[in-house]
Parts: structure tokens; sequence; C-alpha cells
């Protein structure tokens, strides 16, 4: 049953990438017709024409094949539009995209845990990445601003570097706060995050069971 759902979620995301394609028809006739694609499957083409404002439905018996851009090409075989083996390649590669991340959802959906632990982890993880550079900065601002200092300063030069020491030990004194409270928040977010993506809840035909992967 799932890889039946599966596939027909795949089939619809196939489907929708086609809708928004564009399509270029050989009739038998020897007519060339090019637009924009709105349906298609083993039997049928609907498509919009170039400066036609009506669509066209086509059938297996008009064409000898047609081309869908990005997609391939398809040909009529014992009544049916048939991909090529190219453009089978890409449709199997599509449907294979389409199922991994069917299954991915599903995975998270079934376990809260991970999804809750992952966004924790994100959090910590960014929490940690502003936080020790801040940190880090903070502290180098603030040992720059306090040493070196001349109190009894005569110059306009050092006057200057008084009032730029001044302003660095300020901003230091922004920064590393900052930094550390960061870095303190993240470090047990990113922590706990973890313990809880590996936290396992199991259900028995008893009740409900609690283990923990380390």
């Amino acid at each position: 049953m799932k890889k039946v759902f599966f596939t027909l979620m795949a089939l619809i995301a196939i489907t929708i990438n086609a809708n928004a394609a564009l399509v270029k028809v050989h009739f038998l006739t020897g007519l060339t017709m090019e637009g924009d694609l709105r349906y298609r499957d083993d039997t049928t083409i609907v498509m919009v024409p170039r400066n036609w404002d009506k669509t066209l439905t086509v059938k297996p018996t008009e064409v000898s094949d047609f081309v869908i851009s990005g997609m391939g090409r398809f040909y009529v075989d014992d009544g049916k539009f048939i991909p090529d083996a190219k453009t089978e390649t890409k449709l199997e590669k599509k449907k294979a995209n389409a199922r991994e991340q069917l299954e991915s959802s599903h995975i998270l959906a079934s376990n809260p845990n991970e999804v809750i632990g992952r966004a924790l982890k994100s959090t910590g993880t960014t929490a940690i990445g502003l936080g020790i550079p801040s940190l880090l900065v903070g502290t180098a601002l603030i040992v720059y601003g306090n040493t070196g200092i001349d109190e009894e300063a005569k110059t306009k030069a050092d006057r200057d570097k008084i009032a730029t020491k001044g302003k660095c030990s300020t901003a230091g004194c922004v920064l590393l706060p900052m930094g550390a409270a960061l870095t303190i928040v993240g470090i047990p977010l990113y922590v706990h995050g973890k313990h809880i993506a590996e936290l396992n809840i199991n259900y028995t035909g008893n009740g409900a069971g609690l283990s923990v992967e380390f």
C-alpha cells in the first residue's frame, strides 16, 4: 500500500512539473505545433498551442512523437505514448527523488522527537555560531580599549587615540555579555536537542514504553 501511495505521489509531482513545460508535437500530417503542456498521460496530451486561446487534445493516432522541454522525447507504440530510453531514465530519477522526499517526510512526521530535536539543535548551533565570535571579539575590544592609555595625553593624536579606545571598550562591553549569553544558551539547546532526537517512544500492546539510544 505504501509503494502505491509513493508511486502515485511521484506521478502527481511529475505531472505538476509537466504542466509548467513546453511541448513540441510532430503530427503525422507533417505539421509541427508548439505550446504549453497542460496535461498528459499515456494516451492523451492536452496543450494550448502558441497564439491560441483554447486547449487542444491530441491522441496517439494523430502524432509520430512529441518532445517535452526539460523531460525528453515520447514516441507512439501500440496506441500509447512511450518515453524513449533517455527520457525513461530521467523519469525514473524523478520518481526516486520524489519517493525519497516522501519517505523522509513520513519518517519525520512519525517521529516528533526527531523534529523537535532537530529544531533545538539547529537553534543551538546558530546561537553558538554567533555567541563564540561575539565573545572573542568583545574580549579583544575590551582588552584593547583598556590598555596603553595615557591619562595625560597632550596632543590631539593622543586624545583621538583615547577616544577610539573608549569606543572599542564600550563596544566590547556590549559584545562580550551578548556573546556569553548566546554561548551559554546555545550549548544546552544543542545538547538537549540531540538528546531529544535520540529519544524513541515505543508503543506495545501493554502500553507505552520509553527507550533512549546512546
